[in-house]
């Protein structure tokens, strides 16, 4: 099984004769990663923490928009009155107020934590520079959110519904609420297996 932090770094396990070998990279990285998480724990959280946040921020700014955008009549509250000139005016407000709101104090904070924190590091300690492997686990992610949406609609009664019915609030809070659904029914196994894979001796 690929381990955590070889995951999130997209590193793919090398196949052979049907058996799923480490190469030396890999096992490199996984010592590596376990060791920095093992040593850096209290930064760890940290960096979880400015995560959780960031993501909560940049749903709540979404929300926003989208409200206020409404609420001054640049995009309909109907879904089915909606036109590309609409969909191109919402695209362009999320792209600049999440950068605004969200990009900025992100970056800072990233900037801040490399130079002042991650840069003075012990060579030994940071990570080796390769290059990223594909991330079809991407697509996997994206086709399950998919599907929760389905069965959300199902459930909700909107199948049948024409979109001239749906609002952009319904269509907006059906798909926030699938990605929470996969986010909660994927992550909490994972969560339980990082915790054992960190816990594991080398």
């Amino acid at each position: 099984m690929l381990n955590p932090w070889v995951y999130f770094f997209g590193i793919e396990s090398l196949q052979k004769n049907g058996v799923h070998k480490m190469n030396t990279d890999d096992e490199i990285m996984e010592a590596v990663g376990r060791k920095f998480l093992q040593k850096y724990w209290k930064m760890t959280i940290v960096f979880a923490v400015l995560a959780i946040a960031a993501v909560v921020e940049a749903v709540l700014v979404l929300l926003w928009v989208v409200a206020d955008l409404q609420s001054l009549g640049l995009i309909p509250a109907t879904l089915g009155l909606w036109s590309v000139g609409n969909i191109i005016t919402l695209i362009l407000h999320l792209i600049f107020w999440e950068l605004v709101l969200v990009g900025l104090w992100v970056l800072v904070a990233a900037a801040v934590v490399y130079l002042k924190w991650y840069n003075n590091l012990p060579e030994e300690d940071k990570f080796p520079k390769r290059q990223r492997g594909r991330r079809e686990e991407g697509d996997a992610f994206g086709f399950f959110v998919g599907i929760v949406w389905l069965i959300i609609i199902w459930f909700t009664g909107r199948w049948d519904l024409t979109f001239n019915a749906w609002t952009v609030n319904d269509w907006v809070f059906s798909w926030l609420w699938a990605i929470f659904w996969v986010l909660l029914i994927i992550g909490i196994p994972m969560l339980l297996f990082f915790v054992y894979w960190i816990r594991k001796e080398p």
